[in-house]
């Protein structure tokens, strides 16, 4: 599957999830900013999952990729957070990464994290260790529960950098 269809896809999964989310809770927001809503989330913790399209620039590759955090969210309305995230992106070079994330919510729907790390990667047939950063905003909405959306990427290491389209499923507790 080429880019652009994989691109084409997520946007229209976007799309049905936005119309959903607005035709099952219409007055969700209403009163958000008085009552510190726009960002509250009574869970601690979240744990979330991604699958993605990855393009590694520099190679010009496409390869799947997997994302997957654990949060332990902060502050009165769970705007900040803390934790671990693990990235897997599978082409002829194993790539690996864990990195420390610090996690922002700036709207109730938006999540932003970012933070450094290690990846482990094949490179001319031996295995390398090297420092990486990596960030990635979701596109989160609640569905029966459950944080479904949109999720874009992007990483960069001593090797390479990428960047990932693809949909985030998570869930607090």
């Amino acid at each position: 599957m080429n880019f652009s269809k994989y691109f084409l896809g997520i946007l229209l999964l976007t799309i049905s999830i936005l119309s959903t989310q607005a035709q099952i809770n219409p007055d969700d927001h209403k009163n958000d900013h008085a009552h510190g809503k726009l960002h509250d989330d009574s869970h601690r913790f979240h744990i979330g999952f991604g699958g993605a399209g990855t393009y590694i620039f520099g190679e010009d590759v496409l390869a799947p990729g997997i994302h997957v955090h654990f949060i332990r969210q902060m502050g009165k309305h769970h705007q900040w957070g803390i934790g671990l995230g693990y990235e897997g992106i599978v082409d002829e070079k194993v790539h690996n990464g864990l990195n420390l994330l610090v996690n922002y919510r700036p709207v109730s729907f938006l999540t932003i994290n970012a933070g450094p790390g290690l990846v482990v990667g094949k490179h001319d047939g031996e295995m390398e260790v090297s420092p990486t950063f990596h960030t990635e905003a979701v596109f989160e909405f609640n569905l029966a529960g459950f944080h479904v959306g949109p999720m874009i990427g992007y990483g960069i290491d001593n090797e390479h950098s990428h960047v990932s389209v693809g949909v985030h499923f998570g869930i607090g507790f």
